[in-house]
């Protein structure tokens, strides 16, 4: 059934109340009062006091539903200004590597092209393809989770050994001046838990990807540890942080920080909020500890689901 639309609930409210108001109240008065003069008195009174109340009444309820629609509008304003940015933003990001493979597509038909030449040119091209797959991922991901159409497929995945696979996949991209380091919080035998390995693996890289864009000396360090039900993921490193006015922010969809010192590197802006749908998925939470021009630790939860009880090292029935 259709709900009925807010000014007719209004109206329906306000012929309701006053119908009921009228006929309970004037047999109420004619039950006490007999003389004509007094309840004449009285019937404007009474008059005057709905009149009042129902005054206060819809005042109250329409500033209510105004507020609602103010906000309504503020978010669709500020949903459309921020969409702006991310086309913007986006279509920079695609002409960059499209520029760089066009540019050195070119000149690898050039015939006075050296090998080693069109060995750096290949390089290039192909760096550029893997940041442009890498844009196309990131748009085609958020778009799955706004539309919904993304899920959890949760299996048995050997924690510990995942966060190895990462640091190897990792450690060739650290700058020299950095030091990379990994905390396991569980044995390798309880660190086998149910969960989406692949979405713990998207979110640790997007993590770490940041870690690494914006960090450029002192330590990048990764983990996990157990608090009570719930894995504690973590990521920290010494970048440039990131002023405490944008720490919810961040995690918002089509949302660059747009500190000065953050404009001058590479995005989209979607990492985090893909991070942040994946861990809603998981049913878990996310949050950051940062400062600016001393690092920024991000910290990820997700439900400790293990498949070998901890006392007895026997499989747990699933």
């Amino acid at each position: 059934m259709q709900k009925l639309k807010f000014e007719y609930r209004i109206i329906a409210g306000y012929i309701i109340i006053g119908g009921l108001w009228i006929i309970f109240s004037d047999k109420l008065l004619n039950y006490f009062i007999r003389d004509p003069d007094l309840l004449t008195r009285i019937q404007t009174f009474k008059g005057w006091f709905y009149v009042l109340i129902t005054a206060i009444l819809f005042y109250t309820i329409l500033k209510s539903h105004l507020i609602k629609i103010r906000n309504a509008e503020q978010k669709a304003i500020d949903s459309d200004r921020l969409k702006t940015a991310f086309l913007q933003n986006i279509s920079h990001e695609i002409r960059t590597p499209m520029n760089s493979i066009l540019g050195f597509s070119g000149l690898l038909k050039d015939k006075n092209t050296s090998d080693t030449e069109k060995t750096d040119y290949l390089e290039m091209i192909s760096k550029s393809s893997d940041q442009l797959l890498n844009i196309v991922n990131e748009v085609l991901d958020i778009s799955l989770i706004e539309t919904g159409n993304i899920s959890i497929n949760k299996k048995r995945v050997q924690l510990n050994n995942l966060l190895d696979e990462l640091y190897l996949s990792f450690k060739p991209l650290i700058k020299k001046d950095i030091s990379f380091s990994v905390i396991k919080g569980l044995s390798d035998q309880l660190s086998l838990i149910l969960t989406d390995a692949i979405k713990i693996r998207q979110i640790l890289s997007n993590l770490l990807n940041n870690a690494i864009k914006y960090t450029d000396n002192g330590h990048i360090s990764y983990g996990y540890t157990r608090v009570i039900d719930k894995l504690e993921f973590f990521v920290d490193d010494t970048g440039i942080g990131i002023d405490s006015e944008f720490h919810q922010k961040i995690f918002e969809r089509f949302h660059k920080v747009e500190q000065e010192n953050i404009r001058l590197y590479e995005g989209v802006g979607l990492g985090l909020a893909i991070c942040k749908g994946n861990i809603d998925l998981l049913k878990g939470e996310i949050w950051i500890e940062s400062e600016v021009g001393k690092g920024s630790k991000f910290f990820f939860t997700i439900p400790y689901e293990p498949v070998y009880d901890e006392e007895t090292l026997k499989p747990v029935l699933h």
